[in-house]
């Protein structure tokens, strides 16, 4: 099997590339690659509303069902159980009768939220740009 960089290395033997038309590098696409990994934390509908929720101090299962419209208690519970499962969420179980489950952001969960402060602020600093594209 043909590797990228050999096809790359044999085109190159074979004729030089122009300049504006040479091809990225290894470590470009190595950002890509977990740019798109660090995003698909965010692909769920809900995550970013949970996460917002969450660093305010929203942290019973009921009380964040009552503060997104429109989400379900079945949908919740898997965008919880999927960014529990990435390290962003953990979850403590009160072993009270009835049980009481509490959710919290991770040290992981709040350089999240720093990240998606930045972008809101980025959001709102660019609105009319947005707007007017």
């Amino acid at each position: 099997m043909i590797t990228m960089a050999t096809n790359v290395s044999q085109l190159a033997a074979v004729r030089p590339i122009r300049p504006e038309r040479a091809r990225a590098r290894i470590e470009d696409f190595e950002m890509i690659a977990q740019t798109r990994k660090a995003l698909a934390l965010l692909e769920s509908k809900w995550t970013v509303d949970i996460i917002f929720l969450l660093a305010s101090g929203m942290k019973r299962h009921a009380r964040l069902v009552d503060n997104i419209p429109g989400i379900s208690k079945k949908v919740l519970t898997a965008t919880l159980r999927k960014l529990e499962g990435s390290g962003v969420v953990e979850r403590t179980v009160y072993p009270d009768i009835p049980v009481h489950i509490e959710y919290a952001l991770t040290a992981l969960g709040w350089q999240l939220t720093e990240l998606l402060m930045s972008l809101y602020e980025w959001s709102v600093a660019h609105d009319e740009d947005l707007a007017a594209a």
